[in-house]
């Protein structure tokens, strides 16, 4: 049988001819070898690509206010012609598949070979996709030897031809808005293929390009939500497709599609074991990780999103909105932290109004017509608050040392910090905690970011902890009222972790022998719904979230405060356990007592 050049290319992979040699029957294991390629292959057919343009050219207009490339100094084309380049977004939308590939397609005239998922090749659109540059890789397939060096032998194909690749580095969209860690199969796959390729004297570079994408409007949000509240995710179907109609009823607003520094891949070409190409795939996938996050764009409706839900019951009107909003770019721009353009002054107000009324027209949002004084207030509708917590969480992470600033500045004023000691513990426990809701710079540079924020409040410098204790009051006051706009921003992951601990206090009172993960999240719910109606400590109703669940029970066990013993949870030291349970309750209380307004 006559071989095409590609799979002449993927037989030729050093680890895959090496593995159909060593077997008793290579001939078979060769025919396998081709059929998966063929399963995974992508198609390309510049008419297809060139028709689905024309498609989108005038559907996306109906749909979008517009989508934005950012190369952000970078020349695209060039580093394609000149390297071997992968690109590793971040994953919010089924719609990021098309957004990347359209705009790189439209402004360059190449396609991106992109890594999907086979639950998405279905009809029509799997014919679609595969000839517009998809390549369908299954779920799982670590236990299929001959798959898995068959998938590198085409990653190695694809290197070789000078095709550019694409991956979503998370491994599959975010549920909440918030980057998920890194998974790292694509990653040591293309290293490995890399390394072969430079053994055969190609001397191009690997780089990868972190791309950071961010809608204004997520079309799946709802069943996002709903995936958060416990449901399971929906299996994409033909049903699905046909439903994606509907979504002509909705507008989406801007996409925002940022091209971050190139990481160039090196390590690995001095790996000469397993631990050490693992090491390289780590440090490779974290310096992307960390890259996308820093170049995630705050959008008009994380912004709107950020001000409203801080806002836990009640309505709040225009004016105030636009003053807590312009308090946050203004952060940004002290940052600098990336926002869209049309947040800037001459647009900013028009922006706004434009991204409230996509959440309006969207019947996220209430608007309470005019009252007796003569205003109009905006409230997110509760079953709507799951949803808007996307895009709040979207760019979150920017916020998180003034928020922490925030807590203890509340703390010291209460009396409960007393030295510099109790205020680098107070930092530390803190990020310890955030830790397993965000990834997070070093101690070090999270330290320094904290003092630099202090000193740019006051308006002198502030160099050690120790200085913090000899603010004065108007010193304080200041801090207070410019990072005041974020003090709330996370009390909604705070009242999670507190009805964690306080349904695991319950449950230990009626059976100290522990108990099992779904009675917990049996009695979670129970005591959720039970603190929320008594409004006493919890005011969020998205404090309730499987994914919150699961990582305040993992920090819990990481502080050593609870175990498991082969399926049972319990507390492992009662005393440090209730401690912190009060601590959460009184920093909640605490944080609803004081309430300064941005200036």
């Amino acid at each position: 049988m006559l071989l095409t050049k590609q799979e002449s290319i993927v037989l030729s992979y050093p680890k895959l001819k090496e593995r159909i040699e060593s077997r008793e029957n290579s001939s078979a294991e060769r025919t396998k070898a081709l059929n998966n390629l063929k399963e995974m292959r992508a198609e390309f057919s510049p008419a297809y690509i060139n028709t689905l343009r024309k498609v989108l050219d005038s559907s996306l207009p109906k749909l979008y206010d517009g989508i934005d490339l950012h190369e952000n100094g970078l020349d695209f084309r060039k580093l394609v012609d000149e390297n071997c380049v992968v690109l590793v977004p971040n994953h919010q939308s089924h719609a990021d598949y098309l957004a990347i590939n359209y705009m790189v397609y439209k402004n360059y005239n190449f396609p991106l070979y992109v890594a999907g998922g086979n639950n998405l090749n279905i009809f029509p659109i799997g014919k679609l996709f595969r000839k517009s540059g998809c390549f369908f890789i299954r779920r799982s397939f670590s236990s299929d030897i001959n798959y898995k060096l068959t998938l590198e032998a085409y990653l190695f194909y694809l290197l070789k031809q000078g095709k550019p690749i694409e991956f979503f580095f998370e491994g599959g969209r975010s549920r909440t808005g918030k980057l998920l860690p890194p998974r790292y199969g694509l990653y040591q796959m293309l290293l490995e293929a890399h390394k072969a390729l430079h053994e055969e004297g190609d001397g191009r570079k690997l780089l990868f390009v972190p791309v950071s994408i961010a809608h204004e409007y997520v079309p799946e949000t709802k069943s996002l939500a709903k995936e958060l509240g416990g449901a399971k995710k929906k299996k994409e179907s033909i049903t699905q497709l046909l439903g994606l109609f509907k979504l002509f009823a909705y507008q989406f607003g801007n996409v925002h599609i940022n091209m971050g520094r190139p990481v160039e891949a090196e390590h690995h070409l001095q790996a000469d074991d397993r631990d050490k190409m693992k090491l390289a795939t780590q440090d490779l996938a974290f310096k992307c990780f960390r890259e996308v996050g820093k170049n995630m764009v705050i959008t008009p409706s994380s912004v709107l999103a950020t001000v409203l839900l801080d806002e836990p019951s009640g309505a709040l009107i225009w004016s105030d909105i636009v003053t807590q909003a312009r308090a946050i770019i203004k952060y940004c721009k002290k940052y600098e932290l990336p926002f869209t353009d049309t947040l800037e002054d001459a647009e900013f107000e028009k922006t706004l109004e434009r991204a409230m009324d996509i959440l309006v027209g969207n019947r996220k949002i209430d608007v309470i017509g005019q009252q007796q004084d003569g205003n109009t207030y905006y409230s997110i509708k509760k079953e709507s608050r799951s949803e808007l917590l996307y895009f709040k969480n979207t760019t979150l992470h920017h916020f998180l040392v003034p928020w922490i600033i925030n807590a203890a500045w509340i703390n010291l004023f209460n009396g409960n910090i007393k030295s510099a000691h109790d205020i680098r513990l107070f930092f530390l426990e803190q990020r310890d905690q955030l830790k397993h809701e965000f990834y997070l710079p070093t101690v070090k540079k999270f330290m320094f970011r904290a003092l630099t924020v202090i000193s740019d409040a006051i308006g002198r410098k502030v160099s050690t902890l120790d200085e913090c204790l000899e603010l004065s009051h108007q010193e304080l006051y200041s801090l207070a009222s410019k990072l005041g706009v974020f003090s709330k921003v996370l009390s909604y992951i705070n009242e999670a972790y507190y009805i964690t601990c306080l349904t695991i206090a319950e449950l230990m009172l009626g059976d100290t022998m522990g108990f099992k993960m779904d009675t917990f999240n049996k009695r979670y719910k129970e005591v959720f719904d039970r603190e929320l109606k008594l409004a006493r400590v919890i005011k969020y109703p998205e404090s309730f979230s499987m994914p919150l669940l699961k990582s305040s029970m993992k920090y819990l066990t990481h502080m050593g405060l609870v175990e498991n013993v082969d399926g049972m949870y319990r507390v492992k030291d009662a005393e440090k356990f209730d401690t912190v349970l009060k601590r959460y309750e009184k920093s909640l209380v605490d944080n609803l007592t004081f309430s300064i307004k941005a200036q």
